[in-house]
């Protein structure tokens, strides 16, 4: 009879601390995996810090990340079904759409207006946007540089077929504009700074902040995001977590990002700062998707489709469930 109650007093003692443990050591979920595309540019970093800090795995997830140097390659391996989801401005998804991707947005996290730049020769004649007519001008196509670009020549009245596009990946085009193989590039940034830094006192730079908004985000196959809803609502919730640490941290948000895309910090400085790094899905999202879609369809290679509707291309779910104020979609 002693034994018997010394082991039950053994038991509920043990089950006690059992309990006391989990309840102060929170048990991580089941992990989920997930392959993710990620752009090695800084409209990507809450995705970087998400992964740094361990949010993304305090999650249940267990991302596999694949680097890529801008969205459109990204969105060409989610649409080879290599990844399972992919970072991208909207504009190379917008253009996926168009040529009939099934792909949906998971969530925004990140909206710039005055990052984007047209880098110009001077020695080549150019000290003012009209200059840029007859000019070949280097710009990585279907992509958010292009359709700056676009822009600004709409601002300044200037003819889209005016100038001479060259087709080159982002990495390139410091290097082929300080050759002097183009007269100017289209670019963002750190690219951006890599050109004026190369061209140093010859070079001009034209910006048009009022022009264009771009956003970046998180894309993945439409029927995916709604069979992996967990995965969707999981992805999501570290998103928050990663933003709410730069907007706390954000000196050491910006070291950790310099030091993923191997940058230095001061150099990445004065574009962190026009970063804005916000999870949302908003109705002007939305409203400029369909600007970049006439666009797309008005002279961009091989789209050809009508405009279409990009609701359906929006998976609300997710940000719903965690976050609804920040969804000012229609829907």
């Amino acid at each position: 009879m002693l034994i018997a109650a010394v082991a039950l007093a053994v038991g509920l003692s043990t089950l006690a601390m059992t309990w006391r443990y989990r309840a102060t050591h929170p048990q991580r979920p089941a992990a989920m995996a997930v392959r993710l595309a990620l752009s090695t540019t800084p409209h990507a970093a809450l995705l970087m810090l998400a992964a740094e800090k361990d949010y993304l795995r305090d999650e249940g997830l267990d991302v596999t990340i694949v680097p890529v140097s801008h969205g459109k390659f990204a969105l060409d391996l989610l649409a080879r079904g290599e990844v399972d989801l992919a970072t991208a401005a909207e504009v190379p998804f917008v253009t996926a759409v168009l040529d009939h991707q099934p792909f949906s947005i998971l969530a925004s996290m990140l909206s710039v207006s005055d990052e984007m730049a047209v880098v110009a020769r001077r020695d080549r004649g150019i000290v003012a946007p009209a200059d840029l007519l007859g000019k070949r001008i280097g710009v990585p196509r279907g992509t958010s540089a292009e359709y700056f670009l676009w822009a600004l020549l709409i601002r300044h009245r200037l003819a889209r077929d005016g100038v001479t596009l060259v087709d080159l990946p982002p990495g390139r085009l410091a290097d082929e504009l300080a050759r002097g193989r183009i007269d100017a590039a289209s670019t963002w940034q750190p690219v951006r700074q890599d050109a004026e830094t190369a061209l140093g006192a010859q070079g001009v730079s034209f910006t048009a902040p009022a022009a264009y908004t771009v956003s970046h985000v998180v894309v993945g196959r439409t029927d995916y995001l709604h069979q992996q809803a967990e995965m969707s609502r999981r992805f999501v919730r570290a998103l928050l977590k990663a933003e709410r640490f730069n907007r706390l941290h954000a000196d050491e948000s910006l070291a950790i990002v310099a030091r993923r895309l191997k940058v230095d910090a001061a150099a990445l400085q004065p574009s962190w700062k026009s970063l804005a790094f916000r999870v949302n899905l908003l109705q002007s999202q939305l409203v400029t998707m369909e600007d970049e879609a006439d666009w797309a369809v008005s002279g961009s290679p091989g789209a050809s489709a009508p405009t279409p509707n990009f609701l359906p291309h929006l998976y609300l779910d997710a940000l719903l469930d965690e976050q609804p104020d920040r969804v000012t979609v229609a829907h």
